[in-house]
């Protein structure tokens, strides 16, 4: 197995401020990037301070912590590894998501923003404003399309630039068939809507042959007791159907293989047990973490492939080609600072590598290359399974 890095760039986004690259992609030279960022922060000389010992901002605002909330922003970006970064977009915003064509043709970009200085509305919450821009120039230009702004989004997922599905708190879906002019919202399947307003699916994956999953826990169903259940809908149905049940686990990610050729492999990363802080607030959230495996026939079998020591907090999944699997995790009981993991597997999550590789400020999984991307300070790094 490769486990070596190779370096891409020593100055990646060096030049952009404030720094970070934020969630960015790479194909060969060129770049494409959704960067959050908060507002740029100046102290006064030291000729200038009342106190020398005591920095001050050099506006009032930038003392206010709701001020600064308020003040971060959104933006898309185009470049080069040797030219940098472009600003095409950029909108106050605490939030966003985003899905881009496979040859980065079509990009889908929203944006959310709350007003962390106003009165919050009759449930307690700040309101949050959404809006959401499709580029069909890879991101060069932007039109804003219409979308009812109290309704935020999380996750954009697309079968081609014109197909696709737009997933939000409540839970809410919301599918479109003309390229975003027009959405349809879906009715979400049984107990997903636990009656809070800003409630999420546990993890949603939209697999190679457009089938869109959601998975979410559930204290009882019928006969469903205390486990998460994951349900799918094909394109063109309008109602979700019940795919498998994890009996007592809580579901972190759910990832399809990127196979196109008929049948292909659904895995759940899940923690046993219940969710964190269900019924006991002073829940460290430590868990037996797990794996499992299902197809996507009709009559599915999960069968758990490995499981995880209690003491890792699992983040997040990657599935590629060929058997290679990455899972991020979290490791916060030892003396220091947590440690930053990742497992490998290449033989279809039977048997993993342990790599710490040191705490890294953004990356990500490349499932067709299986090629792992991160971002060490300014140098880029990548390596291929």
């Amino acid at each position: 197995m490769t486990t070596s890095w190779q370096t891409i760039s020593t100055d990646f986004g060096k030049g952009d401020k404030p720094y970070g690259a934020g969630a960015f992609r790479v194909r060969g030279d060129n770049i494409i990037s959704l960067k959050m960022a908060g507002p740029e922060l100046k102290f006064k000389p030291a000729s200038e301070l009342k106190n020398p010992e005591v920095a001050e901002f050099t506006q009032a605002w930038m003392d206010d912590s709701s001020e600064r909330l308020n003040r971060r922003t959104v933006a898309f970006q185009t470049g080069t590894l040797g030219a940098g970064f472009t600003r095409t977009l950029q909108q106050r915003g605490q939030s966003a998501a985003w899905w881009y064509s496979k040859d980065w043709g079509t990009v889908y970009v929203s944006i959310g923003w709350t007003d962390y200085k106003a009165a919050p509305s009759s449930n307690g919450l700040a309101p949050q404003i959404t809006k959401l821009w499709r580029s069909s120039d890879a991101g060069r230009s932007w039109t804003q399309l219409a979308w009812s702004v109290d309704h935020n989004i999380g996750q954009l997922l697309f079968l081609d630039p014109q197909r696709g599905y737009a997933i939000g708190w409540g839970p809410h879906v919301w599918r479109t068939a003309d390229g975003g002019q027009s959405w349809h919202e879906l009715k979400v399947p049984p107990l997903a809507d636990a009656g809070q307003p800003r409630e999420t699916f546990d993890a949603v994956n939209l697999g190679p042959d457009g089938m869109l999953r959601v998975a979410y826990y559930v204290e009882q169903l019928n006969d469903i007791k205390a486990s998460s259940v994951v349900y799918r809908m094909r394109w063109g149905q309008q109602d979700f159907e019940q795919e498998v049940v994890l009996p007592n686990q809580t579901v972190v990610d759910l990832q399809s293989s990127p196979d196109t050729a008929g049948s292909y492999s659904l895995y759940a990363l899940s923690r046993l047990g219940v969710p964190r802080n269900w019924d006991n607030p002073s829940d460290k959230g430590h868990r037996t973490g797990a794996l499992s495996v299902w197809t996507n026939d009709q009559t599915a079998s999960v069968q758990q492939l490995h499981t995880f020591d209690e003491h890792l907090m699992l983040d997040g999944l990657s599935v590629g080609k060929q058997g290679v699997m990455l899972v991020s995790a979290t490791d916060a009981t030892g003396n220091g600072a947590p440690r930053d993991l990742t497992f490998v597997s290449k033989s279809f999550g039977k048997s993993w590598v342990e790599l710490n590789d040191g705490a890294a400020q953004g990356g990500y999984f490349d499932p067709e290359t299986n090629t792992q991307y991160a971002l060490f300070a300014y140098t880029l790094k990548k390596r291929r399974f």
